[in-house]
Formats: C-alpha cells, structure tokens, sequence
C-alpha cells in the first residue's frame, strides 16, 4: 500500500522471524511502549524507545487493525514507525480458548504458593498474565470490527 496524503505514515512491525506487517500507509498507530500507550500521528517527532506488552491498532484506510506486541523497540522517524518487537500476533490468528487458558494458569502461578515462589517466577507470571490479556483484547477488538 502507497502512502497518500491522507495515509501518510509507513508502519512495519517486525519480530525476530518473520514480518508482521509491512508498509502499510496509515493516519495513525497505537502501541504500547514500556512508559505507556503512545499514539503516533503524522508529523510525531523522531523517537527511540521500549515496547511494553499489550495492543497495537492502527487506521488505515476504511479499516482498524489489531496485533498483540510483547517487548522490543520501537524507532519513529520522519513519516515511519518501525515496530521491533519480541513477539507479535496478529489479531485474526488468535486462538482466545488457548489465550484464556494461558490467562488462568498465569493467575494461578500468581496467587499459589506465592511465598515459596522467587521475585523471577512472580515477574514470569505476570508477564504471562499481561501477555493473555493482551491476546484476548486483540481477538475481541477484532471480533467485534471496531
């Protein structure tokens, strides 16, 4: 997809295997970086950063995308967003039986043994928490064809 006036920003989400999506023209992108959401326009000022965990949506055309990023880097400049992430899903192949299960288990780990468990595992079960409410949000996002 060209850029256009009216799509003007280039959006590529990459992880360490394969390419999510790839120049597509959009008029905005959401994500979610290690400080909190940030939403990027035309015309946003160059910027480096971490990826959090969580729901990246973007406008394209008549249409919203959603994927789901966890960890990585984030680089804007100039009319593109490139989006590095450790892991991403797009929307549409999420599987929210395997998600939901996936959210259970975490919160298990959470709240079992919790004295017994060592400041790793807890940060492992909520990354996995954060990881399945992320999936689950894509999946309806997209379901629902907001």
């Amino acid at each position: 997809m060209q850029t256009t006036n009216q799509y003007p920003l280039q959006l590529t989400v990459l992880t360490p295997t394969r390419r999510l999506v790839e120049s597509a023209g959009c008029k905005a992108v959401h994500f979610p970086s290690a400080q909190g959401i940030l939403g990027v326009l035309p015309e946003h000022t160059d910027l480096v950063c971490a990826l959090g965990t969580g729901v990246v949506y973007f406008d394209s055309e008549n249409s919203t995308s959603f994927l789901t990023i966890s960890g990585g880097v984030a680089q804007i400049s100039g009319k593109s967003v490139t989006l590095l992430a450790d892991a991403a899903e797009e929307a549409a192949s999420i599987d929210v039986g395997r998600a939901q299960r996936a959210l259970e288990k975490a919160r298990e780990r959470l709240i079992g043994k919790a004295d017994a468990q060592s400041p790793d595992q807890v940060h492992e079960a909520a990354a996995a928490e954060s990881r399945a409410l992320a999936r689950i949000e894509a999946a309806t996002l997209h379901a629902s064809g907001r």
